[in-house]
């Protein structure tokens, strides 16, 4: 038995270092979304080329923190199901469609604003560009969105009733 709870013990440490550390990423990347859009609609009023340039230059770091987010939050959607099974099993109906439709907007949508946006400068107008800056913002707060709401869920679960007690 004490084979199990040191494992048990180490699966639950590895689980809070990863969310410790995906913890920082969807708070930055909501923030520099809207420095992004902030800086944007800064050039489009004032033509002047410091505010592309600094557009760029956190669009990069952004790039970044939205890669370690995605490289540490896919292993922490695994890692409910394997150390926390019983839970999963219980809530996964509620919660399991709240993650994938943050993986689809986190991942696919917000990774192709991201490619429109960083790749995108050169081909598309200023506005288009702005455009693109926006939604990829509104992206990263759709997400969030998401994520808080599968917490809530799972904090207190009302508005459902569980017919079987498969959670003791």
């Amino acid at each position: 038995m004490a084979h199990a709870d040191a494992a048990l013990a180490l699966h639950r440490l590895t689980f809070a270092f990863t969310i410790n550390y995906h913890y920082l990423f969807p708070q930055l990347t909501m923030g520099l979304a809207f420095l992004i859009v902030v800086l944007k609609t800064l050039a489009l009023r004032h033509p002047e080329a410091h505010y592309d340039h600094a557009a760029r230059f956190w669009a990069r770091l952004f790039g970044i923190t939205f890669a370690m987010g995605v490289v540490t939050g896919i292993p922490m959607e695994f890692q409910f199901g394997t150390h926390w099974a019983r839970f999963s099993a219980a809530t996964g109906g509620v919660i399991g469609q709240l993650l994938a439709m943050e993986g689809v907007f986190a991942f696919f949508l917000e990774s192709s604003l991201l490619g429109a946006f960083l790749y995108g400068e050169k081909h598309l107008k200023p506005r288009g560009h702005w455009l693109v800056a926006v939604f990829l913002w509104l992206g990263t707060w759709l997400s969030a969105f998401f994520i808080t709401a599968s917490v809530r869920s799972s904090d207190a679960a009302s508005g459902s009733r569980a017919l079987t007690s498969r959670y003791p």
